[in-house]
């Protein structure tokens, strides 16, 4: 399956990178300009991906080659139990920033009156976040379409609500600043916990609104061919999968105003994850261009 996705990837995303055995994968240099700049973000910084777990031994060459040497890992406990431990090269360190924001998919599934069949609500806190567990909750659904994207935007409104989410994303951007090689974040499917992490380091380098949401919607290339090795799922038709395995702007601007409206700004909300202004400072001098 990793094989097609990264082919899929290949061919359709001109910033994306040949790691066999995971897919979405790129780096976040090299095409964003920061406002005021007049050269890209630098490359070899920050890398990102789908799931590590899978990895051949060519794809733990090409970590090694790209210089990582730290590996932020956002999946949640469930989501390591039934896909495995990372499969990095020996000098890559594996740092666990779990970040399941379950509570969001939960609250989803309580407040739908058309929720899946058999849904319980003293238990849905306890809901993962992760595209193949929510995809079950989709069954028996009388709407699940309109189901999967109240779980998606439920999703990302805990990136800026659950206190524990933001000490993670805050935990996140220091290993970022911190890190002495390139760093390599990743969930499950790289797209959205992968994408918050990364809109927020571009934020803090100065990247453009419009820049940030491009290099979001870039993962859609990567999910096309996601979506297209779905095997078929008894009582669900394949375009009601559409909101967990796409990228949709509403998802990643919905998060961004509401952390707006909740903390004053994007800086507000960084403060409240813990990031210092001198992490910040940091992370603007590792993706600044060469040389300057």
């Amino acid at each position: 399956m990793t094989s097609s996705l990264a082919a899929h990837a290949r061919t359709n995303d001109p910033g994306a990178l040949d790691i066999p055995g995971t897919w979405n994968a790129r780096d976040v240099g090299g095409r964003a300009v920061p406002v005021g700049a007049t050269e890209p973000l630098r490359t070899g910084v920050l890398l990102r991906t789908a799931g590590l777990s899978r990895l051949t031994p060519e794809g733990v060459a090409a970590l090694e080659a790209l210089g990582v040497t730290v590996d932020l890992d956002l999946r949640g406990e469930d989501e390591v139990e039934r896909d495995g431990q990372d499969v990095v090269p020996a000098t890559t360190r594996v740092v666990p920033r779990r970040m399941d924001p379950g509570a969001g998919v939960g609250h989803a599934l309580r407040a739908s009156s058309d929720g899946a069949d058999g849904v319980d609500a003293e238990d849905s806190e306890e809901r993962s976040a992760d595209t193949a567990a929510m995809i079950g909750q989709l069954i028996g659904s009388k709407d699940p379409q309109a189901l999967a994207r109240a779980m998606m935007h439920g999703v990302y409104a805990t990136f800026v609500t659950d206190p524990g989410i933001r000490r993670t994303v805050g935990a996140a951007l220091q290993d970022v600043a911190d890190a002495d090689g390139a760093v390599v974040v990743h969930c499950s499917a790289g797209k959205d916990r992968t994408g918050w992490i990364v809109a927020l380091v571009q934020h803090v380098c100065g990247v453009s609104d419009e820049d940030r949401l491009a290099e979001y919607l870039a993962s859609a290339a990567a999910v096309e061919g996601m979506a297209a090795v779905i095997p078929p799922i008894p009582g669900l038709d394949k375009e009601a999968l559409t909101p967990l395995l796409g990228v949709e702007p509403e998802y990643l601007q919905g998060a961004w105003t509401l952390a707006e409206q909740e903390f004053g700004s994007i800086d507000g909300y960084l403060d409240a994850c813990g990031v210092e202004p001198a992490t910040r400072e940091k992370i603007v001098r590792k993706f600044a261009a060469q040389g300057v």
